[in-house]
């Protein structure tokens, strides 16, 4: 509800397809998240709300979705038909006196087919940099997306101990999750996966266990110094010095002789 308040886009997108419920409401003025959109004149994230019940499902983060795009066959076909000459006469007209104006693109057009492939797990955008753990649950609204943490402990049965294990046993699992090799092999048994790259995880003669110490340098601060200090070693000439008095010094030399003839 925050965020269509405040009309962040990305983060309504983002808490929707994890599952948020758009049919929550506040307890103080009983209003859902569309409704506090429109209030406040949210407009676009209206808009962003409704192409997401549309398409609620983000098929190209799943290892079945093939980019193909479904209207290039037909737009292939079209162009290459041959056209009498009336009809290139009329394109020809119709190209010489239109005006291009800006607009949006179009639904399922080239630019949406464009964002699917280029983000989908099969693009070599996505698949030199990162492998997902479940390939087979993309995103999708309403449907509860689990932590990272949830998803490799249900892929590690023993990481916990019985007790913890069932009060955690109603958190719903993901289909089709599966574990990276690289990531199993280097987990020991019966231990929970620590969030640390794996050249840290595998075990080695420096660091035998699982938990690597850190080492923390502190530095002791410098003593502050006095405005005095401070205005003489200043290397800028329009800066103004403290007078110096001269019944001050002969005030403090008296002091200091006092001093020195008492302990005397």
């Amino acid at each position: 509800m925050k965020a269509a308040m405040q009309g962040c886009n990305n983060c309504v997108t983002a808490l929707v397809l994890a599952g948020a419920d758009l049919n929550a409401v506040d307890p103080v003025k009983g209003k859902t998240a569309r409704e506090w959109a429109v209030f406040t004149g949210r407009f676009e994230t209206i808009v962003q709300i409704r192409c997401l019940l549309q398409r609620p499902r983000a098929e190209q983060f799943s290892s079945e979705y093939l980019p193909e795009w479904p209207a290039l066959p037909e737009l292939v076909a079209k162009a290459l038909a041959t056209k009498t000459r009336g009809e290139r006469m009329q394109e020809k007209i119709r190209s010489a006196f239109s005006f291009r104006f800006p607009r949006d693109p179009e639904v399922d057009g080239v630019m949406d087919h464009m964002v699917r492939m280029t983000t989908s797990l099969a693009s070599p955008f996505v698949s030199t940099a990162c492998r997902t753990i479940c390939p087979l649950s993309p995103p999708e609204v309403g449907k509860r997306r689990l932590a990272v943490p949830e998803i490799l402990r249900a892929q590690v049965p023993n990481a916990e101990p019985p007790a913890e294990a069932k009060t955690r046993s109603g958190a719903e699992e993901l289909p089709g999750c599966s574990q990276p090799p690289a990531l199993a092999s280097s987990q020991p048994p019966g231990s929970m996966p620590s969030f640390l790259p794996l050249r840290l995880l595998r075990r080695s003669s420096i660091f035998p266990e699982d938990h690597v110490p850190r080492i923390k340098l502190t530095k002791p601060p410098a003593p502050p110094a006095s405005a005095e200090e401070q205005l003489e070693e200043s290397p800028d000439r329009n800066t103004l010095r403290l007078p110096k008095w001269r019944y001050k010094e002969l005030r403090e030399k008296r002091r200091a002789a006092k001093q020195l003839e008492e302990e005397s």
